[in-house]
């Protein structure tokens, strides 16, 4: 008899990392029918989830946020689940657990930020999750990491015994060979990519240091004829990020182009000339693998899990040193031979990482 488990995917349009992360792990799962898999999801997202049977789907209607989505995940979807599926474990792919379910429970903790990058949360944000996910690593029976980092970072601030944690690798999207259906793609990323540039794909928030970023841009707009595209939503305390490209006057070399759907990120990523990713903290790092698949020379910070994922197939900066920034860039862009080394080395690299390889694993620790 299968192994009944109810996986939690409501994150996956409200989120960005996560949501992927989410979408991703339980389609996999579901391929391999190894479970009888429960999925939790939005209303609004059920034509993401065509691959699932109705009898197989929760639909949550009404969650347009964190705030509802959380309101849900701790009190209402722990009953439902109760009374349905008694038996099943659960499976929150976040740091945050059902705190009042009587199930098994497995979270998936994917960096633990707010620790050591106090500055760039604010004071709620920060004493939410630290209450929350202290209280999630004592519920959950079972926790993933997904890298060693992750777990060291969970030892390191938690008390919790080490075989409780296993760490499996987040897999990645190697869509570098889908077409792309231009029809979604909107005018705007058309033209950005008409022209030289360098690319980033994040959340604009403070710890992924776009602000590092513009700062040294700006200090070799005149040595580079390329510009600075910045993928991504915005999260937290971004607008002093928007005001450094007026400060800078930097408006026709800088462009942001707002949450991109899957089509428009293909898009940017075959167009891309160098690909940086200057993050302060990551738990993973998945767009720097995306990249690669690309044939795209990548820049990342130094810090931990990226050193751990990008290995020897990214150019390192320390991401509090902006000359470093400026420096990698240049060598980057212009040099042909080192370009090249880094192409080869990225397309060794992504073989390491795929979601069937992370489903399995996940269906052990089930």
């Amino acid at each position: 008899m299968m192994k009944q488990v109810v996986f939690n995917a409501l994150q996956t349009s409200l989120s960005g990392g996560i949501g992927r992360y989410s979408y991703e792990l339980v389609k996999s799962i579901h391929s391999l029918n190894k479970t009888d898999l429960k999925i939790v999801i939005r209303y609004e997202d059920r034509e993401l989830f065509k691959f699932a049977d109705d009898k197989d789907l929760i639909v949550a209607k009404d969650i347009k946020n964190s705030r509802d989505r959380n309101y849900y995940e701790q009190l209402k979807l722990p009953e439902i689940i109760k009374e349905k599926y008694p038996k099943a474990v659960i499976h929150y792919p976040d740091s945050m657990a059902p705190l009042f379910a009587k199930n098994r429970v497995v979270i998936t903790v994917h960096d633990l930020a707010f620790k050591s990058l106090k500055s760039v949360f604010t004071f709620k944000s920060a004493l939410w999750k630290n209450v929350i996910t202290s209280l999630s690593i004592k519920k959950a029976d079972k926790i993933v990491a997904i890298t060693n980092f992750a777990k060291d970072e969970i030892l390191k601030h938690y008390d919790v015994k080490t075989d409780k944690i296993d760490v499996i690798y987040n897999g990645f999207n190697n869509f570098s060979r889908d077409s792309i259906r231009f029809e979604n793609v909107s005018e705007n990323i058309l033209k950005l990519v008409e022209k030289t540039y360098i690319l980033t794909v994040s959340t604009i928030s403070p710890r992924k240091n776009i602000d590092g970023l513009i700062k040294a841009f700006n200090l070799i707009k005149n040595k580079i004829p390329c510009n600075l595209v910045i993928a991504g939503k915005n999260g937290w305390m971004y607008d002093d990020i928007y005001k450094l490209i007026k400060y800078f006057k930097l408006e026709k070399r800088v462009f942001f182009t707002g949450k991109v759907n899957d089509d428009e990120l293909k898009c940017l990523y075959k167009n891309a000339n160098v690909f940086i990713y200057p993050s302060f903290y990551e738990g993973f790092g998945l767009p720097p693998l995306e990249a690669m698949a690309y044939r795209i020379p990548c820049i990342v910070s130094n810090v931990a899990s990226l050193i751990e994922v990008a290995a020897d197939a990214a150019l390192k900066i320390n991401p509090y040193k902006i000359e470093e920034i400026c420096e990698r860039i240049i060598e980057v862009y212009s040099d042909i031979d080192l370009r090249n080394r880094m192409i080869e080395r990225g397309l060794n690299r992504i073989e390491k990482f795929s979601w069937d390889t992370c489903a399995k694993r996940i269906v052990s620790v089930y």
